[in-house]
């Protein structure tokens, strides 16, 4: 969603409370397979990026590393908004970033498509959400944290397919990928950040 100025909180509200339109893409859930390297079944059209960082190593860092996921500090970003805050992640909860870029601000709604946190806190988890009408790109992005067992390194992981939506993303296409990569390494430091806090 493209507006002029940024929303109000109740516009913001209500959108995040009753949006509950389909999704912008198809392969709803390909990133699920998390031993695959790529998503399956994915239209040529589609960028794929895959980024892992290293958050530290031991148990107390992939806890906290955990905690923090779960709690989607990986979006105190300063140079985005992130709404959604509040309630730990669940399947179908919806969220959005928004930011403001050239004097425009840019309105981005997701839901959660699924979420595969076992009860076992030591064990690795993902999740993933999904762009909804009005994000400026279609596709989804999964978020995952491992702890390798040889090594005992936590290891933040960012997959995600995209294509632009709308006519910004597409004019600035070049413009719009580095915000994709941008946005990678800086939620790799807000959850370094916050897997590091204790």
């Amino acid at each position: 969603m493209v507006r002029l100025r940024a929303l109000r909180a109740e516009e913001r509200a209500r959108a995040l409370q009753s949006d509950d339109r389909g999704f912008s893409y198809s392969a709803v859930g390909a990133t699920r397979p998390l031993d695959d390297e790529r998503p399956l079944d994915l239209s040529r059209r589609d960028d794929f990026d895959c980024y892992d960082f290293s958050l530290g190593t031991g148990a107390d860092c992939f806890r906290r590393a955990r905690e923090g996921l779960l709690k989607w500090r990986q979006f105190d970003v300063p140079w985005l908004r992130f709404h959604g805050l509040g309630t730990a992640v669940h399947e179908n909860q919806v969220v959005a970033t928004e930011l403001r870029v050239a004097g425009l601000w840019f309105f981005n709604p997701c839901r959660v498509v699924y979420c595969d946190v076992p009860d076992d806190p030591a064990r690795d988890l993902a999740f993933a959400y999904g762009t909804l009408p009005g994000h400026v790109e279609a596709g989804e992005e999964r978020f995952r944290l491992t702890r390798d067992p040889t090594t005992d390194v936590v290891t933040y992981q960012l997959l995600a397919f995209s294509r632009p939506a709308i006519w910004a993303t597409k004019l600035g296409y070049p413009f719009a990928r580095q915000v994709q990569r941008r946005f990678a390494v800086a939620s790799a430091r807000a959850l370094r950040r916050a897997a590091s806090e204790g």
